[in-house]
């Protein structure tokens, strides 16, 4: 879930960046996350993990990513009991990516949220603001 995680964060990063220079930071992380959104979303469940959108927030710089968990990681305890070693992964997943650097300078958050198919619930919500990178 880890590996799948790291893939779709970058290729998000990667699209962001390749769009025109003329647009301001937030036009550009707007239109990228709605662009990747209709393009791939939902996206295939991989490792038990579907991602169903990403959106951006302009009032709150926050880039909010939505997945669906499904099979094995469908399961609140084991998310209950691994909270914060699935927090910190998502915290160096953000800190740890170069290609971000435009964004975290500007101090955009990220905001992930992972729901179980079987329930529609929340099973794990984490941010990660500029304190944090």
């Amino acid at each position: 879930m880890v590996k799948l995680m790291q893939k779709v964060f970058c290729f998000v990063v990667m699209a962001l960046l390749m769009v025109s220079c003329h647009d301001s930071l937030d036009d550009r992380a707007e239109k990228e996350a709605k662009n990747y959104t209709e393009r791939y979303c939902p996206t295939p469940v991989q490792q038990n993990q579907r991602t169903d959108s990403l959106t951006f927030d302009r009032h709150t710089h926050t880039y909010n990513y939505y997945y669906t968990l499904t099979g094995p990681a469908d399961n609140a305890d084991v998310i209950g009991e691994n909270r914060q070693k699935l927090k910190d992964v998502l915290v160096a997943g953000v800190r740890n990516d170069t290609r971000m650097k435009a964004y975290k300078d500007a101090g955009f958050g990220f905001h992930f949220v992972y729901r179980s198919e079987s329930t529609g619930k929340v099973l794990l919500e984490v941010s990660v603001t500029s304190k944090d990178y």
